[in-house]
């Protein structure tokens, strides 16, 4: 059993469950860095054809851990070990049992089927705390959503439920309260009708239609990131957040 994050396989699907509750699933870099060796083992298992990943609790994941060591470094992977993992082509499934804001968007966004339960709610407020979507959520939003959509959403920082998700095209079903893994399953189950080399040939391919530039703007995600950390909006950000009082930006 891991720490942070609590793995299962059976047969030839692994089931991944984020598992710090008492922060709704907030992600640390040690957390980050426990997945990505968890997706590492996922990738090189031959046997493993099929991931889900979802939360423990209420939340699927409420994003990274701004009050514990918010600026500590990632694995190489990038962010939930996964904005900077390029060749990952198994099918990927996210069960967003409830909260998925900031970090937790994105590791959905990095997934390619999104079930999520009638009661989860989407934002991405990296900006509210001087922040910015660099775990994939600037990058991939644009590319699921209209341009007018993303950017709505990116730079407010606004939450949508779930059924706006989906109207968006963001969510590929709603189910009911407390169903989100049992419909996730049921995909598990259609694509095991499917052979896997195929599957990963598909996403593949689809992946390369859509992001066959993911390395050049993740890099310049991070060298943005590198550089928004040095300031002093940033750094107000993350200590009104951990106080609980509102942020006053000074533009620098």
């Amino acid at each position: 059993m891991g720490e942070f994050i609590q793995s299962k396989r059976e047969r030839h699907l692994l089931t991944i469950t984020l598992d710090r509750p008492e922060v709704l699933n907030a992600l640390h870099a040690p957390a980050c860095c426990e997945l990505s060796r968890i997706l590492d083992d996922f990738a090189a298992d031959d046997d493993l054809w099929i991931a889900i990943i979802t939360g423990t609790g209420r939340a699927f994941c409420a994003g990274h851990d701004v009050k514990n060591g918010f600026h500590d470094p990632m694995p190489p992977t990038g962010w939930a070990g996964l904005s900077r993992r390029y060749d990952l082509f198994k099918p990927m499934i996210a069960a967003v049992n409830g909260l998925a804001v900031g970090g937790g968007w994105e590791i959905a966004l990095a997934c390619d089927i999104v079930v999520a339960d009638e009661n989860a709610v989407f934002s991405l407020p990296e900006p509210r705390v001087g922040a910015i979507a660099t775990g994939g959520g600037a990058r991939r939003l644009p590319q699921r959503v209209p341009w007018h959509v993303a950017m709505g959403l990116l730079l407010t920082g606004n939450r949508i439920d779930a059924r706006t998700a989906a109207a968006h095209g963001l969510v590929t079903e709603i189910a009911p309260p407390g169903q989100a893994m049992a419909v996730a399953r049921r995909y598990v189950d259609d694509m095991l009708r499917c052979a896997p080399l195929s599957l990963r040939a598909t996403k593949q391919l689809a992946l390369a239609s859509v992001e066959h530039n993911a390395a050049d703007v993740q890099a310049m995600a991070t060298d943005l990131a590198e550089r928004n950390n040095q300031t002093f909006d940033n750094r107000e950000g993350v200590a009104a957040f951990t106080t609980k009082r509102p942020p006053v930006w000074r533009g620098r």
